[in-house]
């Protein structure tokens, strides 16, 4: 069921049942055990960041102040294109993903926003060349 909905998150109950095979009452109790315990989170929309003209992708690996790690979170998060950050271990702190409209709005975004923070020791930032589609493999 999770396989199926990860494919198509819009698929109703009955056509989950159909597909595998099983009850409407079973698929649909199945269905609710999943959301009610956590395992499906929520169901969202993927959206192309090429259509919305954000073309530009950069993996930007960060090394904070540790005593103000929470601070540099809030801010990283709250610069323009930052998609998504994740506390990380080894050499850097964070790891955040930034899109962009081209390579001058990620210049602006990692030199005037990211390394002007006051938490922020240094960054080194990787543009992404090419990303695979988001698949249930991907999880």
């Amino acid at each position: 069921m999770i396989e199926l909905l990860c494919a198509d998150g819009r698929m109703s109950v009955p056509a989950l049942a159909t597909r595998l095979g099983i009850g409407r009452a079973t698929a649909y109790n199945r269905f609710e055990r999943l959301t009610a315990t956590g395992v499906i989170e929520r169901f969202t929309a993927v959206v192309s960041p090429r259509a919305l003209g954000l073309g530009v992708a950069a993996l930007v690996l960060v090394d904070v102040d540790q005593q103000r790690w929470r601070e540099a979170r809030s801010e990283l998060g709250s610069l323009p294109g930052v998609v998504w950050i994740g506390l990380a271990t080894g050499p850097f702190d964070m790891a955040i993903l930034i899109r962009t409209t081209d390579l001058d709005h990620l210049r602006d975004v990692v030199l005037v926003g990211l390394h002007q923070l006051p938490a922020v020791n240094s960054a080194q930032t990787f543009v992404l060349l090419d990303e695979p589609p988001v698949t249930q493999r991907n999880l």
